[in-house]
């Protein structure tokens, strides 16, 4: 080994390093167990986990994969999308997850932005991607996941697992990594524009990885008699967020370097998700509002939400924020659970703010009392810095709207290719994150708004935010989120999009006429559209522009 090979692999700064460093501490403990459309069909220790990330990733180096290639992968959850993150992150190629859900014609272009070595496709979206194979005749080798093992090998694919074999040797690959080097090259969902190739360094996930498990180990804790514990290592985790998405990494990555173990689901069932939490093996997830809502309005709701969640310790709320009235109930049936609110995003790593169980109530109620019902987001994470700029870059005084920035040793190293809106994003020497919102005086922030989402309808800015907040009290209301759309005499007209409450009927008239009890004339809805079910991307977040798109001449014709 080289001198300077030999001194990096001493104080390297690897992502991969840290898996290898919790098999000396507990080999035989469980790290995957994989759920494949409710069975469970794998089971990894660390020590399994490591071997086979190893072996796979002396294959591919053997095959001519480098340090800096790119190798795209196209799966659902499974236990080889994780052997495939922890394999790249020893060897230094560019972990490039694509979103499942993407069509052969919208794969084509981040293919080609990106140029992978390799390509990596479960077997049931092998016929997604051979539908355009020969536009991406570049990629060199194209690798099958078996999962359903009733797809035939195509002629010139590589099987998976067969890369994880015996066959190659398991040992530590040797390769020069350091915190400056690109660990993974993330697409972002576009629910507004073209995705952007976020590119996140080691040193960002360090720091994510790092930052992530200091306060929440300090914070979000399990009950026990006279206080609360830290999970740590004893953390069931229920890993239902995709991993093509930077928090669905964020949290395996944080999960497997606690040492908890975390059981994957291919897809996010809501039908399995409700029996692993009944079994009572989990103890650490997450919890949607919206759920809770739909549960509370069932027969028996309080009882089945105290059956399917009773034993949980600490979960995040995600999906949508929940109101004042709604966080007490949940509060008061979950009692020996402590909840978390998150807010950041993919150019963060994904870090940002967390708001924890003992300030949530205080600082919901002071939004709505101060703010307009903002979601409060809580205080950045360690390793982050934030503030509250106007147009110029100019910080404001507390309470005052305006953008988020940040500074973190978490933010990207910029858009792969895009030099351009790199520097956008980071003038003034901070990350511009496009969202607005507040700062109070004990320096709590405040989500106000997506810039890009902000309504303006005549003379006026409307949150989109604030008038969901409102809509989503209705008791008949399930689900809903607000756009503005081209209106020729306001310019935007606010326009709700509502899904009602299991066995509800609501009328257009009656959630207008409710929005008229709380919200200023002009954030009063023009129209009330009723739908069966609002369009999502697979991480759950709500595609706006979709609605923008089919509705856009809503108010022309």
């Amino acid at each position: 080994m080289e001198p300077s090979e030999a001194m990096n692999m001493m104080r390297r700064f690897c992502v991969g390093d840290l898996i290898r460093r919790r098999v000396r501490k507990a080999p035989k403990d469980e790290a995957i167990v994989m759920n494949y459309k409710g069975s469970i069909t794998r089971r990894l220790t660390y020590e399994e986990l490591n071997r086979e990330a190893n072996r796979f990733a002396n294959a591919i180096m053997g095959l001519g994969v480098r340090k800096g290639d790119r190798v795209a992968i196209l799966s659902h959850n499974c236990a080889q999308y994780v052997v495939y993150m922890v394999a790249l992150s020893k060897m230094g190629a560019w972990i490039t997850p694509l979103n499942f859900a993407l069509k052969g014609r919208e794969i084509v272009p981040l293919l080609n932005h990106s140029e992978p070595v390799m390509l990596i496709v479960e077997d049931d979206l092998l016929d997604t991607v051979q539908e355009v194979e020969n536009e991406c005749a570049f990629i060199g080798h194209r690798i099958m996941i078996n999962l359903s093992g009733d797809k035939p090998l195509p002629p010139g694919w590589i099987d998976f697992d067969e890369l994880c074999s015996d066959r190659y040797p398991d040992d530590e690959p040797q390769v020069e990594i350091n915190g400056e080097d690109v660990m993974t090259l993330m697409y972002t969902s576009g629910t507004e524009a073209m995705p952007k190739g976020v590119m996140n360094s080691h040193a960002n996930w360090y720091s994510t990885i790092m930052s992530g498990s200091l306060d929440t180990g300090l914070s979000v804790r399990a009950s026990v008699a006279g206080g609360w514990r830290p999970l740590g290592a004893k953390a069931v985790g229920l890993g239902a967020a995709p991993l093509f998405h930077v928090a669905g990494q964020g949290l395996i990555f944080t999960a497997l370097t606690s040492g908890g173990k975390y059981i994957l689901l291919y897809t996010p069932d809501p039908q399995i998700i409700m029996q692993l939490f009944e079994a009572g093996e989990v103890n650490s997830g997450a919890v949607a509002p919206t759920v809770v809502v739909n549960l509370l309005n069932l027969p028996g709701g309080e009882d089945l939400i105290r059956k399917l969640w009773g034993r949980l310790e600490s979960a995040l709320l995600y999906g949508s924020p929940a109101s004042e009235a709604l966080l007490r109930k949940i509060l008061d049936l979950l009692p020996n659970c402590r909840f978390s609110n998150y807010y950041g995003q993919s150019e963060l790593t994904p870090l940002g703010c967390m708001i924890f169980h003992d300030d949530l109530l205080r600082k919901t109620a002071e939004a709505n009392k101060r703010f307009d019902g903002a979601e409060p987001i809580g205080q950045p994470h360690s390793m982050v810095e934030m503030k509250i700029v106007d147009e110029h870059d100019n910080e404001v005084p507390a309470g005052t709207v305006g953008e988020i920035v940040a500074r973190s040793p978490s933010v990207m190293m910029g858009y792969y290719k895009d030099p351009e809106r790199t520097a956008e994003v980071f003038r003034s020497g901070w990350l511009h994150t496009g969202d607005l919102g507040r700062m109070d005086e004990e320096h709590f922030f405040y989500f106000v708004d997506r810039k890009k989402d902000i309504i303006k309808t005549g003379a006026e800015n409307v949150s989109s935010v604030e008038v969901e907040q409102w809509v989503a009290k209705h008791p008949k209301v399930a689900e809903c989120t607000a756009v503005g759309l081209r209106h020729e005499r306001w310019g935007e007209a606010v326009t709700v999009f509502v899904v009602s409450s299991p066995g509800a009927v609501i009328e257009e008239k009656e959630i207008i006429a409710y929005c008229r009890e709380g919200l200023a004339g002009y954030k009063v809805p023009k129209r009330v559209i009723i739908l069966a079910e609002i369009p999502k991307n697979p991480s759950g977040k709500i595609l706006k522009k979709d609605l923008r798109a089919q509705y856009r001449d809503l108010y022309l014709e």
